[in-house]
Formats: C-alpha cells, structure tokens, sequence
C-alpha cells in the first residue's frame, strides 16, 4: 500500500469545491434561519438575496415577496432614509453599525416603530462589494419604555417646579447628590452649599440635634420619615416646615433612594400659637379677673367655673362640678338663686342685679351680678352664664366717699385758706370763701371772674400759668395779689392739683389760696438788704481790685529793676545781698496783693471753676517735681506716690487743683525742718480722689486746728509766720468746697501733720482733643508739614502727655530718658526741634545743650526747655545755655502749640464745621479791634479802670457789629474783676496786631 494518498485529478477536486461549498451555503443558511435577529442580504441593486423569517415577520411580509425586490418595493415609507445609508456603503465599503431606524411597515401601517440596524459590505476574492449583509433588531418596546421613563421624569421636574413644596431626592445615607431646585430656590443656597449634608446648615441649630436623631432612626428601620422642623428661607426668616420622606426600595430590600417633601406650615404653626394664646388669654382672663365666673346647665348644675367660685365655697373645683345651688349654697339663698336662673333662660335676656349671697355658715355678702343665656352655635339655650363680683368694699367706698364729702364741706368752712374749685378749663363755680374775702358776689366769680380780684400786673403772668398747667396736667403754684373787700392788695400762695379721669383728662380742679403777705413783706425787706450787702461786696472787690493794680504798677518797677540789677556784674556782694532783700520784700507784698484779690473775689462768689480735660498723671508730676526742688534745697526728702489705677484724664479747674496743691505743699515744706514730706494721690472711694500731704514738721496745736483756716491767720513759730500771708489755707479750703469738698487736717506738734481732701473729678476721655484746641476750634492737623520732635525727660508722665498731645494731629515725635538717650536719638532721627527737662540723671539738660550747640550738625535745631524749677536763674541759664525758649511745668498745651507754631512756622488745619461762617456774631469768632483801641484798652487794664472797661466794649459793639464777641467777652471779664485774665486776653490778641 501506498504512504501517499492517490494523486488528485482536476476531476475530483472540482467535485470536493463543490462539496465544501454546498456543505458552508448549509451551515449558513441554518445559522441565518435560526438567528433571533432579523437578517438579510442585499445585491448591488439594493435587492433582496435573502432573509429570514425574524425579518419578515418584523416587516409584515412574507420571504418569497422579499427575494429580487428593492427596499423601495418592499418597505416604501423606509426607503427614503434606508437606501441613501447602503448606497454609501456600497460606494465607500465601510459599514454602518448601530443605526436607528424609525418608520411604519406593511405590518403595522400609521404606526412608528424604531429598530437598531448595523450593515456591512460584502467582498469578492478581489475585495470588491457585491453587496450588503444586515442585521436589524426592532426596539420598538425600549424605545417605548424609555419615552414613557421620559415622560415621567418631566412629569415629575414639573411637579417639583410647579409644587409649593420643596421636593428633595436623597442617596440611601440621606446625602444630596443631586441637584435640588425648589431646594436651592428657598433657602438660597448653591448645589455645593447644599449637597451631602449640608442641607443640615439650613435647619435651625435647635432643630438640627432631633431632625438628625429622627432620619437616623428612619434610615435603620427604612421606615416613613416624619418632622416638624424650622428652615431658613433665603431672606434669612425661618419658615416652620413639615417634613416627610418616603424610602425607595431595591429588590432585595435595601434602600436605593429617599423622596420627600417639605411643607411650609408656618401659617398653621402662627394660628396654633394665637389659638393657644388665646386660650391662655381667656384663661388669664377667667383666672386673674376678680369675678365669680359660673356656668350651669338647664337643671342648674354647675359645668365651668374659676377658681374664685372654688375660693368663695371652699371646696375643690371638682368637688363642685355637676352639682347644684341647693347642694352648695345656704337654703335661705339657693332657692332665690335658681328660680333667677329659670327665669333668665326662660326669658332668654341678661340681667344685671345687685344680690345678698351666703354660702353654708357665712355671712353675707353684697354681689353684683350679671346672668345671661348659655347658647349653642343654632341660638339654642344649654343652660346660664354667670358673673358676680364683690362689691362689698364698693359699697364702703360709696358710704366713706359721703362722709367726706361731708368733712370737705366742713373744712371749707373752717379753714382761714380760701378753697376753691374749677373745672378742667379753669372756670369755677362759686366760691364762698373767696367772696367772703373779696365781697364779690356770686355772679362776679363765676367763670374767670375770679381774675377780677387779682392786682393787675400779676393777670397775665397768673394766666399763663395757668394754661401752662392745664396743657401739661401739672400741679398749679404761682404767688400773686388779691384785692380784699376793703380795696387792698395782700399776697397769696395759690395752689391748685389736677383730678383725672380714668382716660388721664382733667376732671377738674381743686385748690387753695394762702395768705402769706406777711411772709412776703419779710422777704422783700430781705432782698433789699442782700441786694445792699452785694453792692457793698461789689464796692469792696472793685477797691481791691483798683487798689491791687495802683499797688502793682510801682511794684512792677521796683522789682522789675531789681532783677536788673541782680544781674549787674559791676555791683558789690554787699549791694547785691541788700538788692536781694528789695526783690524779696517787693516779691511777698505781690503775693500778699494777689492773695487778698484771690479771696475778695472768692467771698464775692465772683469765682466759678475754669473745667477743662488734661492728663492727670503729668499734672501731678509737674506739681510734685515743683516742690521736690524747694524740699530739695531745704535738705529734707520729698516722696511723690500715686496709685496706678488713676485715671489718664479728668475734668477739672487744672488752675485752681494746682493752686491748692501747691498751697498744701508748700507749706509742709515751709514747716518742716528734717525728716520729709510725702504727697499722696489715691481712690478713697470708688468714685472719689483723695490728695494727702504728710509731713514730719513741727505740727498744729488742737486748739489752733480750725484757726489755720482763716484769712490772716497764723499759727506756730513766729519766725515761719513772716514767710506767708495767711492767706494761703484760706483760700485753699474756700476753693476745694467750691470742689464739692473739704479740706481735712491730723496734727501732733512735733510730730506732723496730714492734709487732704476727697474730691469727685470725671474721667475724660477726650483730654487730648481738649487740649489740641485753641481760639479757632480744634487743630486736627499740620499743612503740608509733618515735623520731627524729641521729648527728653526721665519721667514717663512728662513725656507721655506731650506726646500724646502732638502724635495725633501730624507730629512725629520720639522720646529718650535722660539726656545721654536722647543725644543718641538726636542724631538718629535729626528732628526739627528738641523738648528738653533740664535735672536728668547720666547727662543733664544744660550738657545736653551745650552738647547740641557745639555740633556742626546739630547746632542749629530749635530747643524748647521744659522744667519745673521755681528759680528764674535756672530759667536764665538754660537760655544762655543755648535754649530757643523756656517752658515751665507743668506744660500748658496751649503754650506748647504756639510755641510750635512760633519756631517752626506752622500752619494748623482745623476741624470742618457744617454751618457755614455768617458774621462773627452769628458764629462768636472773636474780632480784635484796631490797635488803636487795644492801646486804650491796654491802659485801662493796667490802671485796673473796670469802669472804663465796661464803657469802652460798650463802644466797641457800636463801632462794628463784628467787635461784639471781643466786647462781651471782656465785659464779662471785667464784671468779675478778672484782672489777671483781661491783661492776658488783650496782650494774646494785640501780639496778633
């Protein structure tokens, strides 16, 4: 047997093709008969080749009417859209996979019916189409259940855009993970605000706890999720909302979703809330009335009641309830009781009486009362309704009422005072009392005749009085003259009080007239005598004060030269210690003036305290550092302590505080001799300051302890007393009482003594905007400019009210310690000008300047001294020194600034007023007169001529309407002798000339 299989002829391999081709046309044919898709092959002519049975049902047409005919034969409402689509593949050969097709066919005609369809080409050996397969695949059932999916989900978009309530779509965990619009829409939030749980921010944080506490329980049971909870509209209002939430389950019982609504209630909530209080309303009503309140029924049984129907019986409320008048009342009244309530019923009418009623035992007592039908909504009659109040004390009141009437009518008569009654203009009726003074007659004092009895030049004032009482409901009282029936005049003291009506208008009128003549008579003799002893006082203080300005001129002279020659280098030491002793003797006759001018003018209450805002801590420091240098150069110790809790300002006479100060000081200085002196400033309540002074001095006898306080008066070594005018304490004590205080003294004789006073000073808070302003309102700033300062001084409170003062309104100002600090921040910051103390540890003043003048760099800065130093030659040396200028402490803020304004040349920006500038009357701006003027005033204020004062701003309002500010304020000035005061207002305004 052959290995090798008998060699093929062309015979037998034409007979194997034809088998194998027979064998895949079989394979095919039964894989296209039995597919469940519809199949199909079409020619290059679009013809049909062939199709299965799927597709011929799906079209309505049988396989034999489908073969050798086109789609257009076949399927004439498809061929328009179908052979465009297989024309393209036949040109391009590429297939078209998953088209849609929608159309009627022969099957179903007038109706739509979609398929999905994917066509291929078909390619010979040569790769060229020769027609086209298909497979079609109806989803006419999708394509319907996805519509109909569509339609609901719009349905159910309108309903949400079209419901008034918020409708919301939750993931299983309560999450909002997608957008809710009616959602967003009231609360006004953005899907990023809103979505997972941050639908939470928009519940009321009271809610939020038991909204979370519910949906969680919900969420574990899939069960309904029901709520009443407050939510934030967008507006910000919280809207009451009813909440419910429906879970969606999957098949296997899992939550898929959440679907709820929001219902607003607050509507409902707001009628809940008025019913309930309304209910509580009536409640209150029945409960805090003081009325019996009953309801019974048709048989007299009692059904409501209040708890005073209770309180009246004594028994409990339940206790009463279904039962009738014959089971709680008195048999004498229950009877009565109920036959009223038939007859009410049976009439169908209220009725109001006055009834004697009793329970068991009691005594009677007086009721008002008020009984009407109990009625259903038809008008139909269930029973009665009740309400009885006590009037018992009524009933006293009425009686008490008469009996004192009765006792006015007797007091009318008994009174010496005129009674009198009017109605509520002021008309009266008659007045018996009256006529019996006046002889009037009845007709004469009707109405407002009564004003005829009154002296004529007291009507109209009595009149408007009058009106003004009766406008404002207000008591009466006004003192006028009546004419008596023998024709003269005598003083009365008219009263009269207004009775109301319960709507708060006048009833009427009811008053007295009381002779007070006498009283009247001495009181007139007093004004004559006070008004002759101010005359005298004025007399007085204007003596002084000419006498203190006559004595002043030569003083001005002798010591004025005496300085002169203190300074002469030409004189002996001999000369200049009798020299000395001129100056001294002319400086204690000038305090002796000032002090007696000081108390003239306190005794003639011609002194009011100057209030002002200032900084209290460097205040005190300029006061303390003033005497620190007198106990210094005495050789006893000065201590100067202040509590920390001090206010940094007050409101208070800075010029007199000082001066008072100053006095106390001084004179424990002056009255101690070793040991030390120690001033105090501390809370002695929570409101009030005290300023002690304590000293180690030869002390006050007791029995000299008040004397100290009077002018002139001095006590102790005789010695010290040549060193005072005993004016000192006296005018001291005479201005702290003006303080609303008193002066307080401890001593022991040679032990010390202790001074102080408690005063109220207020807190200010606006010191530095005080102290910032001069003649042309507040300085707010600097033009253009924006100057370099250096504060130099150990102490804090010095530096710090200076800058304080100038920081805020433009300067820019560094501050040092002592004067090698401040050397170095001279050269750091080169300032424009240089506020210096002159007693400083490490470097003093006076090194300093000369340090300053010897620089190249630095010799030419402005340097302002500042110190408190009492002695002119420290003032005089800080000048030779190389000072611009002198300063004395405690620092005056006004002189400060126009100091800055001298030598730095600056021009201030003020605050802005809304009220625009009419004339300098209109607006009080002070107009200096021409120099001419100034001269003559300035002559009369040396020569202390208060009169000519007064005449010539007399003058000066006539001269120009725009002199009249200047004028009143220097007749004012001159008024109170204020001698000191005019010289310095006319010698700032003639500087300005």
């Amino acid at each position: 047997m052959s290995k090798f299989p008998p060699k093929k002829t062309p015979a037998n391999e034409q007979q194997e093709n034809t088998t194998a081709q027979a064998l895949r046309q079989a394979h095919f044919d039964a894989f296209f008969a039995g597919a469940n898709a519809g199949m199909l092959i079409f020619d290059r002519q679009l013809r049909y080749v062939q199709i299965n049975e799927v597709l011929a049902q799906t079209n309505g047409v049988c396989v034999a009417d489908h073969i050798g005919r086109s789609v257009r034969e076949v399927l004439p409402e498809l061929a328009p859209t179908v052979e465009p689509i297989l024309q393209g593949i036949l040109d391009t050969g590429k297939p078209i996979l998953n088209y849609e097709l929608v159309g009627e066919t022969p099957k179903q005609p007038g109706i739509l019916r979609y398929w999905q369809a994917s066509y291929y080409p078909l390619l010979d050996e040569n790769g060229l189409v020769f027609g086209i397969g298909g497979i079609v695949i109806e989803i006419s059932d999708r394509k319907q259940a996805e519509f109909l999916l569509k339609q609901s989900e719009e349905r159910f978009r309108s309903l949400m855009e079209a419901s008034a309530q918020i409708i919301w779509i939750a993931n299983a965990d309560g999450e909002l993970a997608i957008e809710q619009p009616t959602l967003g829409a009231f609360t006004g939030q953005t899907f990023d605000d809103y979505k997972g749980w941050g639908w939470l921010d928009a519940i009321h944080s009271d809610d939020r706890p038991h909204v979370a506490s519910l949906w969680s329980v919900a969420v574990v049971n899939r069960s309904l999720y029901e709520t009443e909870l407050r939510m934030r509209r967008h507006d910000g209002e919280y809207r009451y909302m009813s909440c419910r939430g429906v879970p969606i389950l999957n098949a296997d019982g899992s939550i898929r979703e959440w679907i709820g609504a929001n219902t607003d209630i607050t509507a409902r909530k707001q009628v809940e809330v008025e019913l309930r209080e309304r209910n509580a309303l009536l409640n209150s009503i029945l409960e805090s009335t003081p009325d019996i309140i009953v309801v019974k029924d048709r048989q007299g049984r009692y059904v409501a009641i209040n708890s005073n129907v209770a309180n009246f019986l004594g028994k409990p409320i339940d206790e009463i309830i279904g039962k009738d008048d014959l089971e709680l009342m008195s048999p004498d009244t229950a009877p009565e009781m109920m036959a009223k309530d038939r007859q009410i019923m049976a009439a169908g009418i209220t009725e109001s009486y006055e009834e004697d009623i009793s329970a068991h035992n009691e005594t009677p007592t007086t009721f008002l009362t008020t009984k009407a039908p109990w009625r259903d909504a038809n008008g139909n009659i269930l029973g009665i309704i009740a309400t009885t109040r006590d009037i018992s004390e009524r009933k006293q009141a009425e009686d008490a009422i008469k009996q004192s009437e009765e006792r006015y009518r007797s007091l009318i008569l008994a009174t010496s005072q005129i009674v009198w009654t009017a109605d509520a203009e002021g008309r009266a009726q008659d007045i018996p009392s009256l006529r019996a003074y006046t002889g009037q007659t009845e007709a004469e004092v009707m109405g407002f005749g009564w004003l005829d009895a009154m002296h004529p030049d007291d009507r109209e004032r009595t009149n408007q009085s009058w009106m003004n009482a009766v406008q404002t409901k207000s008591a009466y009282d006004i003192e006028y003259q009546i004419r008596g029936a023998d024709g003269n005049y005598r003083y009365f003291q008219g009263r009269g009080v207004p009775i109301l009506n319960e709507d708060g208008s006048i009833r009427e009128w009811v008053g007295t007239c009381t002779d007070i003549h006498d009283r009247k008579q001495a009181e007139i003799a007093l004004a004559k005598a006070k008004e002759a002893a101010e005359a005298a006082s004025r007399a007085k203080s204007e003596f002084l004060a000419n006498m203190s300005h006559e004595l002043r001129t030569p003083l001005n002279g002798i010591m004025g030269y005496a300085q002169i020659l203190q300074r002469s280098k030409l004189l002996k030491e001999e000369d200049r210690s009798r020299i000395d002793v001129i100056y001294q003797c002319g400086s204690h006759l000038l305090t002796l003036i000032n002090d007696i001018l000081d108390l003239s003018k306190i005794e003639a209450q011609k002194v009011e305290l100057q209030l002002t805002e200032f900084h209290l801590p460097a205040f005190l420091q300029g006061v303390a550092e003033m005497c620190r240098i007198r106990a210094e150069i005495k050789g006893i110790n000065f201590h100067f302590q202040s509590t920390s809790e001090l206010p940094i300002g007050i409101r208070a006479d800075e010029k007199r505080l000082r001066q008072v100060l100053i006095n106390l000081l001084s004179n424990a200085i002056k009255f101690t001799d070793a040991g030390s002196v120690t001033f105090t400033v501390s809370f002695a309540t929570e409101r009030k300051i005290r300023f002690e002074v304590r000293d180690t001095g030869t002390g006050i006898a007791q029995t000299h302890l008040q004397a100290i306080f009077q002018p002139f008066e001095q006590v102790g070594d005789r010695k010290r007393q040549t060193e005072g005018t005993g004016l000192g304490l006296a005018i001291s004590q005479r201005l702290v009482e003006l303080m609303g205080s008193t002066i307080q003294v401890q001593s022991d004789v040679n032990v010390g003594s202790i001074f102080w006073f408690d005063v109220d000073l207020p807190q200010a808070n606006e010191w530095i905007k005080t102290a910032q302003a001069d003649d042309r309102g507040q300085i707010i700033g600097i033009k253009d400019r924006q100057p370099k300062i250096v504060v130099i001084d150990d102490k804090w409170a010095n530096r710090s009210v200076i800058s304080n003062l100038l920081t805020p309104i433009g300067f820019e100002v560094s501050e040092a310690n002592d004067g090698q600090e401040g050397w170095e921040k001279i050269l750091e910051v080169q300032p424009d000008l240089i506020v210096t103390d002159l007693l400083m540890p490490e470097l003093d003043g006076f090194e300093l300047i000369k340090r300053i003048r010897e620089s190249e760099t630095s010799k030419d800065i402005i340097i302002i001294v500042s110190s408190a130093s009492v002695f002119e030659t420290d003032q005089y040396r800080s000048l030779e020194a190389g000072g611009n200028d002198f300063l004395p402490k405690p620092i005056q803020a006004t002189e400060l600034l126009q100091k800055l304004q001298k030598y730095l040349h600056l021009e201030w920006l003020y605050e802005a007023h809304e009220s625009p500038i009419l004339t300098a009357a209109d607006t009080n701006e002070i107009i200096a007169p021409p120099a001419t003027e100034m001269e003559i005033l300035y002559e009369l204020a040396m020569k202390g001529d208060f009169r000519g004062i007064v005449k010539q701003a007399a003058l000066l309002e006539q001269i120009d309407p725009k002199y009249i500010p200047f004028a009143k304020r220097l007749h004012q000035m001159a008024k109170e002798f204020q001698d000191e005061e005019i010289l310095t207002f006319i010698q700032s305004y003639k500087q300005v000339l």
